[in-house]
């Protein structure tokens, strides 16, 4: 892709390459992410992508949707991703702002977990991602923001 082509597909976004959520526990059942649960988060981005329901980017988990993940993929047992900020809308430009400065470092992964009752007791189920979030500080340990590049 040339410069011009790629302007007319991301003109006015800032690119965020990060990590979302960090290597996934092994034979884990809990609430965070195992290794068949993050495979599972990129196979929903893909699909969020394929449709128009792409995953959204927020700040600090809250307000309109700033962006929206681009791509995810496993590296290091961790969850990458590349997300793009909106920078035509307030909320967006804000955001990236966030980001450049430096008052945003981490990423953090938002998403839904079902819980289902059986004779052992509570399960976890499926984990469904809801939003990533551009964020001061992660929750969790090294889902930082490694580069980021305006279009």
């Amino acid at each position: 892709m040339n410069h011009a082509q790629h302007s007319l597909l991301w003109g006015g976004h800032t690119l965020l390459w990060g990590t979302a959520n960090p290597e996934g526990m092994q034979n884990y059942k809990g609430i965070y992410l195992n290794d068949e649960d993050i495979q599972d988060m990129i196979t929903q981005v893909e699909t969020a992508n394929s449709s128009a329901a792409k995953i959204p980017v927020l700040v600090e988990h809250s307000g309109i949707k700033v962006g929206h993940v681009v791509s995810a993929w496993k590296h290091d047992g961790k969850l990458e991703c590349v997300l793009a900020l909106d920078n035509k809308i307030l909320e967006g430009s804000i955001g990236s702002e966030f980001v450049r400065s430096g008052i945003c470092k981490d990423l953090s992964l938002g998403y839904d977990v079902s819980l289902e009752q059986s004779h052992e007791g509570v399960k976890v189920g499926k984990k469904i991602i809801r939003e990533i979030s551009i964020v001061k500080k992660g929750a969790r340990p090294r889902c930082h923001i490694h580069g980021v590049t305006s279009c």
